[in-house]
Order: structure tokens, then sequence, then C-alpha cells
């Protein structure tokens, strides 16, 4: 009986240390252009709904994602509609797409879709616009996410 339970001791403390290395997994976006959809979980994330600080998620990981290629490459076509769909936690938080700077809702979204034109007037530069998603608890930023909406196909 002894042996049994010393051997099951090495067992037990692997699947112990096996949970501690679990890492809950950040809530995720799907963002679709034409064919092509891409999902990511979020490059910021605050699991307790506090509010992100400066060092927790800076402008330069999003600047990296973007130029580094870490970013979903989405194809746009002016004109085309741009969909968005987030996880449920999102939509309960609140969020909003951003364009470049440009908020593209004055009210944070509380539902897990949204879709808009790009415009037609307006020419997707070779190097991509970055399009973020925010979620955010009144004026407190808890989540962001970065794609990179790029020239699609028959655009120079």
């Amino acid at each position: 009986m002894r042996i049994r339970t010393l051997a099951a001791m090495p067992i037990l403390a692997v699947a112990a240390l096996g949970l501690v290395a679990c890492e809950k997994p950040a809530p995720g976006i799907s963002v679709t252009s034409g064919t092509t959809t891409a999902y990511r979980e979020a490059l910021c994330w605050s699991f307790d709904g506090s509010a992100l600080s400066a060092e927790n998620c800076a402008q330069d990981l999003v600047t990296n994602a973007v130029d580094g290629g870490q970013a979903a490459r989405i194809p746009v076509i002016p004109g085309t509609t741009i969909g968005i769909s987030v996880d449920p936690v999102v939509a309960d938080t609140g969020w909003y797409p951003v364009i470049g700077t440009q908020k593209l809702t004055e009210q944070p979204l509380t539902t897990t879709y949204y879709r808009f034109t790009y415009p037609d007037l307006q020419e997707v530069p070779a190097s991509g616009v970055p399009l973020q998603v925010v979620a955010a608890d009144g004026a407190d930023t808890v989540g962001l996410w970065v794609f990179a909406l790029v020239p699609g196909r028959g655009v120079s």
C-alpha cells in the first residue's frame, strides 16, 4: 500500500505543475473582409478588469505588431464591407474599433458583431492601415487587438 502511495506522488506532482503552467487564454476577435478571416487573441488583456497601464500595453507594442508582421493582415478593397466579431466577454465590457487614430463609433459597442464599409475614396496604402479593437470599461482600456488592413487584389 505504501509503495502505491509513493508511486502516485510523482504523478500528482507532475499534474500539479501542469495545472500551474496552464495559462488562461485571452479573449479573441475575428476580422473578415471578402473571403479572408483572421482570428487573434488580445495583444493585451486585463483578466481582473483593471485598467491597462502604459507599461502593460504600450503604444510601441501596437506599432511593433503592425510593423513587425505580428498583426494579422486583412486584404481590403475600398468599398468592401469589413466585419468584426468579438467574444462575448469583450461585448460585455464594451469595445470600439479604431482605424489609424479614428474611432469608428462614438459610444462603446456592447454587441458581438460590427460591420462597416471601407471608404471608396480612401486608398489603402501599400504598408497597410492599422485596425485596432479596444475593449474599454468606461474610460479604462482593458483589452487591445491589432490587425493590418492591406490592399486587396486589384488595388495598386
